[in-house]
């Protein structure tokens, strides 16, 4: 029996990064197009040469590399798209042999074979998608998208150079919003009365909960406007900094932002190294115009010892400049709170020419004009139902150790005042105990918090003596007043000695 398993398919967010990130690169843009638009595999690719390439009729010969030794070149011809005819023409001045046997992507030096290793392939593609696509998904892609839109199996069985049928309708999967709005039109709808006097079931939370790829948390809890901010300032390539505490959430915003041609970077204390770090990562992306700038480097090693570390910042600067198209990439920074004099000429020079994402805990005012085309999105504190959420989430691998939840939740967000990362501490240091009583979530305390000083006995104290001194006023008749007046204040103190006594509490972190 045919095992029918479901295509491994890209997003449609992972193939525009591909895209992105291969755009400047015309030899991986071509081969990216060429699976995807062509569904060829990578080795069918590598293997391409010059005369497969019938740009009058915009047909492309494919030579399958799945026959016997006995058996003839086993030929198919896939009509090429406007998209890979305009990619190849992009990428023809960069071939230095134009013979009709010679390969399109010949191999580099030292290589063994006459083509590109397919490995390269396949190492390069997961880089451009943060390692979340490979090369046959490309191919995956263009069969679903033949078959979903109508076209006879038959035909997609042709183009993909399938032996059966069998083997195409793995792609003749159904997408979930097609499923869903099936079994939506058989399900018994109920009556008005029905939905008048029967409560909803199975309504979803208020509070939002985005699931992640990385972090200490696969997912995030509520900040739901402040990613949306993030995302659609993002997509108008407007520079944005995010600003809170420690351990608020900033690092997993920038971890799981994954658009454009991102180039990380951890700080700006040492403004000169993370110069050097930038033009080598423009480096391994293939970006020959840096050679061409500067005196000739043939490997990394070379580039690194002559120009990443031994040319001026302005040179880094103006080199990482002239070598990039504006908004090209986008820079993410981990934390800019110690940025020093030379990071912010850094910055001054890269804010309008480059997109950028960075992070911190404050900004000092004499830096402030390297952010003046910042928007600043504030990161605070979750707030208590958004805090009870995520305790609840976290805390499910041990909930029958817990010896009273509730009082587990709010001792736990009491310590913390709803910071992510001292919630996420503080769990993970209770769950090691065999038994999490009262007891024990009274007496373990998170290292950051103030530890609180009980002053009710000395209010109390203090109010009484006041309240006593209103009737000693009474006491001494006109003379009295001033007393009468402390002691109707400490009266009315008294009243709203709760709340008071409730914020006071607060321990900020």
């Amino acid at each position: 029996m045919a095992n029918y398993h479901t295509p491994n398919l890209p997003t449609s967010e992972e193939l525009e990064q591909v895209h992105q990130r291969a755009d400047r690169n015309y030899k991986y843009k071509l081969i990216v197009l060429l699976m995807q638009e062509a569904g060829l595999r990578v080795s069918e690719v590598v293997r391409l040469q010059i005369r497969d390439f019938d740009f009058e009729n915009k047909v492309l010969t494919v030579r399958s590399l799945k026959k016997r030794k006995s058996q003839k070149d086993k030929l198919r011809f896939i009509p090429l798209t406007d998209n890979v005819i305009q990619a190849f023409a992009q990428y023809w001045p960069k071939l230095k042999d134009h013979s009709a046997d010679a390969y399109v992507f010949p191999a580099g030096r030292g290589s063994s074979k006459p083509h590109l290793d397919r490995r390269s392939v396949w190492r390069r593609i997961k880089k451009y998608s943060n390692q979340n696509i490979h090369p046959h998904m490309l191919r995956h892609h263009f069969a679903s998208n033949i078959v979903s839109k109508g076209n006879d199996i038959k035909v997609a069985k042709e183009l993909l150079g399938h032996k059966s049928v069998k083997t195409t309708e793995i792609y003749l999967h159904v997408p979930q919003q097609q499923m869903r709005l099936a079994i939506d039109s058989i399900e018994q709808q109920p009556t008005f009365w029905q939905r008048l006097f029967t409560p909803p079931k199975g309504t979803p939370s208020e509070i939002p909960i985005t699931h992640t790829k990385t972090g200490l948390t696969k997912f995030h809890v509520g900040r739901k406007a402040e990613i949306a901010q993030l995302y659609e300032l993002a997509a108008k390539k407007v520079n944005t900094v995010l600003i809170g505490e420690q351990g608020i959430g900033k690092s997993h915003l920038l971890d799981n932002y994954q658009r454009g041609n991102i180039i990380r970077m951890d700080e700006f204390q040492y403004p000169k190294r993370l110069l050097g770090g930038l033009l080598l990562e423009l480096f391994d992306n293939d970006k020959e115009e840096i050679l061409k700038l500067i005196s000739r480097t043939e490997t990394r090693r070379d580039f690194e010892t002559k120009v990443a570390t031994r040319e001026s910042i302005k040179r880094l600067c103006e080199l990482a400049i002239e070598v990039t198209r504006e908004k090209e990439y986008t820079i993410v920074i981990d934390d800019v709170t110690n940025i020093t004099k030379s990071g912010v000429r850094i910055l001054e020079n890269f804010k309008n020419h480059f997109h950028i994402i960075a992070a911190g805990r404050r900004i000092r005012m004499e830096y402030r004009t390297a952010f003046s085309n910042f928007e600043i999105i504030e990161l605070t504190p979750l707030p208590r139902p958004e805090s009870i959420t995520l305790i609840e989430r976290l805390s499910t691998s041990h909930l029958d150790r817990i010896e009273d939840f509730e009082s587990y939740k709010n001792r736990i967000w009491e310590d913390t005042q709803g910071n992510p990362l001292y919630i996420i501490e503080m769990i993970d240091r209770l769950a090691k105990e065999p038994r999490i009583t009262v007891e024990a979530t009274e007496r373990i305390k998170h290292t950051a918090s103030k530890n609180e000083i009980d002053f009710t006995v000395i209010l109390i104290i203090c109010i009484s003596s006041l309240m006593g001194l209103r009737y000693m006023g009474s006491e001494f008749g006109e003379d009295g007043g001033a007393f009468r007046l402390i002691g109707g204040l400490a009266l009315v103190f008294a009243i709203f000695a709760r709340p008071i006594f409730r914020s006071l509490k607060r321990k900020w972190l």
